[in-house]
């Protein structure tokens, strides 16, 4: 009996298991695609894709962490250099502008005692009373962004990684130069 079962179970397998070699059967390792007709025969082709380069998507990530600079380098130059930015914006509403007095726009009569000027406008829409929050959450929601995108392209090379650190550095200080040095220079 056990002799039946032993050979019932081993023409099952071998049945299951065949395997067509009149088609080549393409096998990926590590960047290296390997096509095999017969066991011994392959025949070697690199991916395209290994180098980095800029593309479409790139270009738009670049420009969103650009745009967290630009809103970095605002709030800088609000918080810090605020005599350069009213000589530029003479006619700028400082309750909305200046950090040291806009702070109060959240609260009602701009006073911390008396609660929320509007549901939330302490935590979820704070954005909505002054412009040093609202920087901060164009900042943090322009790379939140870019990093999902990022995150949906898949598995690359670490050095894909290492240069795209540079590049996205790159753009965020570019963008942070932009505005808060020229407004600096005038403080």
């Amino acid at each position: 009996m056990k002799l039946l079962l032993i050979a019932t179970v081993f023409l099952s397998v071998t049945a299951n298991a065949q395997i067509d070699i009149s088609k080549p059967v393409p096998v990926t390792t590590g960047g290296i695609i390997t096509t095999s007709v017969l066991p011994g025969e392959d025949d070697i082709k690199l991916k395209k894709n290994l180098r980095w380069k800029m593309t479409g998507n790139r270009y738009v990530t670049g420009g969103l962490f650009f745009l967290a600079g630009l809103a970095k380098g605002f709030n800088e130059t609000i918080q810090y250099n605020y005599n350069g930015f009213e000589s530029i914006f003479p006619k700028a509403n400082d309750q909305w502008f200046y950090p040291t007095l806009s702070f109060r726009n959240k609260y009602k009569d701009g006073d911390p005692a008396k609660g929320p000027r509007f549901p939330l406008s302490t935590s979820v829409f704070v954005m909505f009373t002054d412009q040093y929050h609202l920087n901060n959450f164009i900042q943090r929601a322009s790379m939140t962004t870019a990093i999902v995108i990022k995150v949906g392209e898949g598995k690359k090379p670490l050095k894909h990684y290492l240069l795209d650190v540079i590049y996205y550095s790159f753009c965020h200080q570019v963008g942070f130069a932009t505005i808060y040095y020229p407004i600096k220079a005038r403080n």
